[in-house]
């Protein structure tokens, strides 16, 4: 390598680090009356996910709401049994997506002046919720949660690189980021006050659009309203897409196809360029083989991206070295999901739990 190679090489590693600089977290903040908390949960055939979700938020006085969105799985029974309220949330009406219908069903049906949107398939550790809404006290506007992610499954796995895309794409852990402040949101926690989600235009701003997270941080925004994106970390976790690899791919390229073009134009450039590193490293070991690189610095180069990539991935989820040194078969996956992302994104609309959605901004007053 020369010595230009041997700088392209820093420099990417160095952008690998900005871009996952500093996690931001909750903290230890005092707890919230928890008695004017509702917790909604948006739930589509979830009876396999909500008893874990359900069960860690048992003891506490929040109100707990599960939106029944039409499901074949038993969900509305499952989630009586373990307390919650049920409503149910069909029909869906014309121009609406079924999680922001969901989601605006149980806002209505809250009584809790603090209403915390939250996936089923979200985990809960004692007292996390409290410190959630004691953030949102302080700070005001929305505030969303990345959890961390616990896979549960070797082919969960694969989502580690799409984690820490998600996190670097946001600018939430960059320096950039902490003084622009991050794009977007993440929508497996949004809370935020009920009369703060109606001054907004509640989920009604959200229509059809699949990134309900980010329309819903746009409309806040755009009333001058601030919007905090936090992250899990001990507190917080999810496991994402336990169904396989099917799930999965249809699952991130919703997210994808629906999150083009939400990242500031600089720190898309910056992701990008930190991903040509990955692509390097993995092909390093094929052309030392074929003769065309020298072993030892492809070897070299190989090791040290692994490391960054675990790095990087533990710092968003649950992911071990053996997932980092697997960073060829994570990279082969996002591209291939991102491009199967960018083919839908041009049509206008992809598949989740056999609903099409739309992924371009809604035309919903």
């Amino acid at each position: 390598m020369t010595v230009v190679d041997v700088a392209l090489v820093v420099v990417r590693l160095a952008i690998g680090i900005w871009l996952l600089w500093s996690l931001p977290r909750f903290g230890r903040l005092g707890s919230f009356d928890l008695d004017r908390v509702t917790v909604v949960v948006p739930a589509r055939n979830e009876a396999a996910q909500l008893p874990r979700l359900l069960r860690s938020l048992s003891g506490i006085r929040a109100e707990v709401v599960v939106v029944d969105d039409d499901s074949t799985d038993g969900t509305p029974s499952v989630a009586s049994s373990h307390g919650a309220t049920v409503v149910s949330s069909s029909p869906l009406p014309d121009g609406w997506g079924g999680k922001a219908w969901a989601c605006e069903v149980g806002a209505e049906a809250a009584t809790g002046d603090v209403v915390v949107f939250v996936d089923a398939d979200v985990r809960f550790a004692p007292g996390a919720l409290g410190r959630i809404v004691a953030a949102l006290d302080e700070r005001g506007g929305l505030v969303s949660v990345q959890p961390f992610h616990v896979p549960g499954s070797p082919v969960e796995h694969l989502a580690a690189l799409f984690n820490v895309v998600a996190i670097a794409a946001t600018d939430v852990a960059s320096p950039t980021g902490r003084r622009a402040g991050a794009r977007g949101a993440f929508g497996p926690v949004l809370a935020c006050r009920r009369s703060d989600h109606e001054r907004v235009g509640g989920h009604a701003v959200v229509g059809e659009r699949v990134n309900d997270d980010v329309a819903l941080a746009e409309a806040f925004a755009a009333h001058e309203l601030p919007v905090t994106v936090l992250a899990g970390g001990d507190d917080v976790a999810f496991r994402m897409y336990p169904l396989g690899l099917g799930q999965l791919v249809e699952g991130f390229t919703k997210n994808l196809a629906a999150g083009v073009g939400a990242a500031r134009r600089s720190t898309a450039l910056l992701v990008v360029a930190w991903l040509t590193l990955l692509v390097q490293a993995s092909v390093a070991p094929v052309r030392a083989l074929l003769g065309s690189a020298d072993p030892v610095i492809a070897g070299a180069l190989y090791a040290v991206v692994a490391a960054q990539v675990w790095w990087m991935a533990r710092r968003v989820g649950r992911f071990g070295p053996i997932t980092a040194l697997a960073f060829p078969l994570l990279l082969v996956t996002f591209l291939a999901v991102f491009a199967r992302s960018v083919v839908a994104a041009a049509r206008g609309s992809v598949s989740w739990r056999g609903r099409r959605l739309a992924t371009r901004r809604s035309r919903r007053p």
